[in-house]
């Protein structure tokens, strides 16, 4: 504590006073100082913290598109999707797992699962969300870049966290976030998001997606986008998402919507048919 002194020594009728005043005068700055000190510093970090606190997930269910007979893209396509989404998919897999997160897949091998399954073993999850692993395909051999679809608001966060950090890594045409009704995403009771992570119909692409290296770097990506939204509560959900699309036709609408749980045993691991016939 600094000392204040009375410089004038023949003053001494006063010099208790405002030794006294002094002492006050400085207790009284210290005092604003700490308080001013706490405002501006301690209470932000406070806030902030409340603001993450309802940090919203602890489980990523990763869902590889297509497998089985569903090849994936369109007829004529040299690339299957099938096969690069999942090892997308179980790369991912295990960045997360080394992130902390828990994991579930909607399949780890080359079996093809139903769409209502899908999100029916998403939606058994508690917090949790769901992310699906795509590569895209176009009549166009031209169409090039990535993009993240979502069906509601909460979604679009995450969405827009993925794309983000994606396309600050891979050198390709940034398509944005986008809306659409995609079963899995209309279907699940957790914010989820569907990735298209190049397209398979694109020569440079393709040949990008065949590389180890390629999809290793997008999945690191996603797994930054995951991981960065988990500091950050969701907003309320919105019903009425504004700007939806419809699927890539109505043929596949038809189909996907037409789909009950009803599937081969065979293609559905044990402890994942127990759940999904609990739930039929």
């Amino acid at each position: 504590m600094f000392v204040f002194r009375n410089d004038n020594p023949s003053d001494h009728s006063n010099a208790a006073p405002m030794s006294r005043d002094r002492d006050l005068l400085y207790l009284w700055g210290t005092r604003f100082v700490r308080q001013t000190f706490f405002a501006a510093i301690i209470i932000p970090f406070i806030v902030i913290a409340d603001a993450r606190a309802d940090v919203s997930f602890s489980t990523v269910v990763i869902d590889p598109g297509h497998g089985g007979w569903d090849r994936g893209g369109i007829p004529g396509q040299i690339v299957p999707e099938k096969t690069v989404a999942l090892d997308t998919a179980l790369r991912l897999q295990k960045l997360l797992q080394r992130a902390g997160l828990r994991t579930v897949m909607t399949r780890t091998t080359d079996v093809y699962i139903p769409l209502s399954v899908r999100s029916a073993i998403a939606n058994v999850e508690p917090d949790a969300i769901f992310v699906s692993i795509h590569y895209n395909a176009a009549r166009r051999s031209g169409a090039h870049g990535i993009e993240t679809y979502s069906e509601n608001n909460r979604g679009a966060v995450l969405a827009a966290r993925i794309q983000r950090q994606i396309v600050t890594r891979v050198s390709t045409e940034n398509r944005g976030i986008r809306s659409a009704e995609y079963y899995v995403l209309r279907n699940c009771r957790l914010p989820a998001v569907l990735v298209e992570c190049g397209f398979l119909t694109n020569p440079v692409e393709a040949q990008l997606a065949l590389t180890p290296e390629y999809r290793e770097t997008v999945a690191e990506q996603i797994a930054g986008g995951i991981t960065e939204q988990r500091q950050f509560s969701f907003p309320p959900l919105v019903p009425n998402h504004q700007g939806r699309l419809v699927h890539k036709t109505k043929k596949h609408r038809k189909l996907v919507d037409s789909e009950r749980l009803v599937y081969p045993r065979a293609t559905i691991p044990r402890d994942r048919a127990k759940i999904i016939a609990a739930l039929i």
